[in-house]
């Protein structure tokens, strides 16, 4: 079984952003440090945790981007464990997450590899894509809550 739990030890943030790291930078040839960003003070951080081995196996964030408005960035699922219904059950979390912070809006800049995952879940595209790292194009999608 699958749990959905926030990092709190220095071990679970190592291993937390590891993750981050392999899925979301490693893949493109950046180096260790790319995983984070200015925002990680001001979010929250939660991680889907495999209940039988102990190893986590997806992760993402959730901050405030304006009043009423919440963004989830840098959700990824180890590579070993996509197409599970990891990614699905991160969505729903952080959707409930953010209605219980009020959020009317949650929306995240999404690649454009991966719009189609996030439009299954009533996310439309808001905006014109805009590159993001070398050729790779992101795109602000939103739901309302």
């Amino acid at each position: 079984m699958i749990k959905i739990i926030s990092p709190k030890t220095h071990d679970d943030f190592k291993e937390y952003y590891d993750l981050r790291y392999k899925v979301l930078r490693e893949t493109w040839g950046l180096q260790k440090g790319t995983e984070k960003d200015d925002y990680e003070p001001i979010s929250k951080h939660f991680m889907a945790v495999d209940d039988t081995t102990g190893q986590i196996v997806g992760v993402i964030k959730l901050m405030e981007k304006e009043t009423g408005v919440g963004w989830f960035s840098h959700m990824a699922v180890a590579v070993n464990s996509q197409n599970q219904g990891i990614g699905k059950l991160l969505l729903t979390f952080i959707e409930d997450e953010a209605r219980r912070e009020g959020y009317k809006i949650l929306g995240c800049m999404a690649r454009l590899v991966t719009t189609g995952f996030f439009e299954k879940y009533g996310y439309v595209m808001n905006g014109l894509p805009s590159h993001y790292i070398g050729t790779t194009q992101v795109v602000w999608m939103e739901k309302t809550l």
